[in-house]
């Protein structure tokens, strides 16, 4: 790119948002086989009550803005550094690393909200989350944690853990153990005041659910600022919802309501 970001970015935008929309069209495509291999592999056979269409996950980012609209924050990102008296360099290259996260954010969104559709066309499934190690120390304390349908992911920028879909949630068989990814150093933010606090004995879910309340905190208040998005989208759908697929069904206790709001956005058939 130039130094006129916004004539640059003109020239590449349609481009990069193709290759971008088709990788989610991949990935949700992928998600959508994945769920109902891996509970074939569990032994259960639970046909889904829609037809979810991957197509929808596409040319979209995961919280309802177009993804035209997401990508273009790379500009307004490296616009603000200048602002705040980086060179141009330096500016392009906060602008660059925030379209990476930004691109592989969406792609795996894409994937993520196509495999909560699935399971959620599926009753008697839940989920539980799998880590990817190494992780940061929010994701390992809720490692195997088990999900409702409607329970969304409960993710950060860059967070590459997955749902697992399970018909049953016993301990024993799908627990990661936070304390052996501390042991094999696969947590990768612990702080001084944290390493030093489990040294001392102290018990180590405790230390980090003190990082988790302050995430899943932030994570409830962005969800409050969605409500009235989310009720208008409610009354008129289309498309994928704002704040995304998951939040608005975490607002939803009938599997069967969320379904008939996902054919009617054209998400599930």
């Amino acid at each position: 790119m130039t130094p006129d970001f916004d004539r640059s970015w003109s020239g590449i935008a349609p481009s990069l948002e193709a290759l971008t929309s088709g990788a989610q069209l991949a990935a949700a495509t992928a998600a959508v086989a994945y769920v109902p291999e891996v509970l074939a592999e569990q032994g259960a056979d639970v046909a889904a009550e829609a037809r979810v269409r991957p197509a929808a996950f596409a040319g979209v980012a995961s919280d309802g803005r177009s993804l035209a609209g997401l990508l273009e924050g790379s500009v307004v990102n490296a616009k603000r550094a200048i602002t705040r008296g980086m060179d141009g360099g330096d500016a392009l290259a906060q602008g660059q690393r925030w379209l990476d996260q930004a691109l592989r954010t969406a792609v795996t969104d894409a994937a993520r909200d196509a495999a909560a559709v699935e399971i959620a066309a599926r009753p008697r499934v839940r989920w539980i989350r799998v880590v990817n190690p190494p992780c940061c120390v929010r994701c390992a304390v809720l490692a195997a944690d088990a999900y409702s349908w409607n329970q969304p992911l409960p993710r950060h920028p860059g967070c590459d853990c997955t749902a697992q879909p399970v018909t049953d949630v016993e301990p024993d068989k799908h627990f990661t153990d936070p304390k052996q990814l501390l042991d094999r150093g696969l947590i990768t933010d612990l702080t001084r005041a944290e390493r030093a606090r489990i040294d001392g004995g102290e018990d180590l879910v405790k230390v980090l659910n003190t990082s988790r309340d302050r995430w899943r905190e932030r994570m409830a208040a962005d969800r409050r600022s969605n409500r009235t998005d989310r009720q208008s989208w409610g009354a008129n759908p289309v498309g994928l919802p704002p704040g995304g697929v998951q939040d608005f069904m975490s607002h939803l206790t009938s599997r069967v309501d969320a379904l008939n709001a996902m054919r009617a956005a054209g998400i599930a058939q």
